[in-house]
C-alpha cells in the first residue's frame, strides 16, 4: 500500500510509526521520495532493517544528516554491501565514529577504492588483520601518520614486506615500542638502510625483538648514528653475529 501512494501523500506520513517490515518493504523509488525530515525520524530498528539499495537511494545530504544514534544502528552487513560511491556519501566524521564491528564489515574493495579523505577518516586500529593485509600499497601510502600510529602490534606484524616498505621514514621513526617490537626479522630485513636508520633511538632500535635482530644487515648498522648504535640493549647485542658486532663497534666508536 505504501508503495502505491503518491509522493505528496507519502511525504505526509509519520514514518516513525510504520513497522520495520513496512519501511523495509518500500521500493527504492518510494524510499527516495521520503523527505529529509522523514529520514531523520527513522528509528534505529527501522535503520537496521534497511536494504543496501535503500541506503544507496539516500542523498549525500540525507546520509550526512543521520544522527549518531541512527548511524550507530547501521549493521556491518549493510555497510559492507554498499558500493564505493554509496559509502562515499558518508562524511569523514561519520566514518571516523564507526564502531569496530561496523568498520570490520567494510570490504577491502571499499577500503582500497574509497577516496583518500574517507580512508584517512577511519580508525585503523579497528581494522581486522584481513583488512590490513588487503590494503594496497597506494592505500598504505594514503594513510596518515596518525593512523599508522594507532596500529596494533598484531597489525604491524601482519604487514607484508611490500606494505611495510610503503611507510615513510617519518612513520617508521614514529613507531612506538610495541609496534617496533612487533617487527619480524623478515620485515626488518626488507627495510632499506635508509628506512632502518629512521628507527627511533628511544622506541625503535631498543624495542626490536631478539628474533628481529637476525634481519639486520651490516649495511643497516653502518647507516646508524652513534646514538642509535648505543641504543641497542645488551640482550640484543648478545645475539648479534660477529659481522654485526664488528659493524656496531665501528659505529659507536666513531
Amino acid at each position: 500500500q505504501l508503495n502505491a501512494l503518491s509522493t505528496d501523500v507519502l511525504d505526509l506520513l509519520d514514518v516513525s510509526k510504520a513497522s520495520t517490515t513496512q519501511i523495509a518493504g518500500l521500493t527504492t523509488t518510494a524510499f527516495a521520495d521520503l523527505t529529509d525530515a522523514q529520514i531523520g525520524a527513522l528509528t534505529t530498528a527501522q535503520i537496521a532493517n534497511l536494504s543496501t539499495d535503500q541506503i544507496g537511494a539516500l542523498t549525500s545530504t540525507e546520509v550526512q544528516a543521520l544522527t549518531t544514534t541512527q548511524a550507530d544502528a547501521l549493521t556491518a552487513t549493510q555497510l559492507g554491501g554498499l558500493t564505493t560511491t554509496e559509502l562515499g556519501l558518508f562524511s569523514t566524521n561519520q566514518l571516523g565514529a564507526l564502531t569496530t564491528t561496523q568498520v570490520q564489515g567494510l570490504t577491502t574493495t571499499q577500503l582500497n577504492e574509497v577516496s583518500a579523505d574517507l580512508l584517512d577518516a577511519l580508525d585503523l586500529s579497528k581494522f581486522s588483520i584481513a583488512q590490513v593485509n588487503g590494503l594496497t600499497t597506494t592505500s598504505i601510502i594514503n594513510l596518515t601518520d596518525t593512523q599508522i600510529g594507532v596500529m596494533t602490534a598484531t597489525q604491524v606484524t601482519a604487514l607484508s614486506t611490500t606494505q611495510l616498505e610503503a611507510l615513510t621514514t617519518t612513520e617508521l621513526g614514529n613507531l612506538n615500542a610495541d609496534q617496533a617490537g612487533a617487527l619480524t626479522s623478515t620485515q626488518v630485513a626488507s627495510l632499506s638502510t635508509t628506512d632502518f636508520a629512521a628507527l627511533s633511538v628511544t622506541t625503535g632500535i631498543p624495542s626490536l625483538s631478539i628474533e628481529a635482530i637476525a634481519g639486520i644487515s651490516t649495511e643497516d648498522i653502518y647507516a646508524l648514528t652513534a646514538d642509535q648504535g648505543n641504543a641497542f640493549s645488551q640482550a640484543q647485542v648478545d645475539v648479534m653475529t660477529g659481522d654485526q658486532l664488528a659493524a656496531l663497534v665501528d659505529v659507536v666508536t666513531v
